[in-house]
């Protein structure tokens, strides 16, 4: 399976989701929700790939802000 990785304009989105959750853990819940019900909201129409492309551009954010902060200190 080829996941696809910032294809769509909200991929901006999930990378800035991914930087806040560092500071705040509900965006992280929030997110995770959200990708959870528009992935059974659009079930015919989303491929897997794109839902689990949505994770790792999120999770791309929240590692790159966590080692940009730790290199810092």
């Amino acid at each position: 399976m080829k996941i696809e990785v910032f294809d769509d304009k909200n991929s901006f989105v999930h990378l800035a989701c991914g930087i806040l959750s560092y500071f705040w853990l509900f965006i992280f819940i929030i997110f995770i929700f959200y990708e959870i019900i528009e992935h059974i909201y659009k079930h015919k129409k989303e491929k897997e790939a794109n839902f689990l492309g949505d994770i790792v551009e999120f999770l791309f954010g929240l590692g790159a802000i966590t080692l940009t902060l730790k290199a810092l200190n």
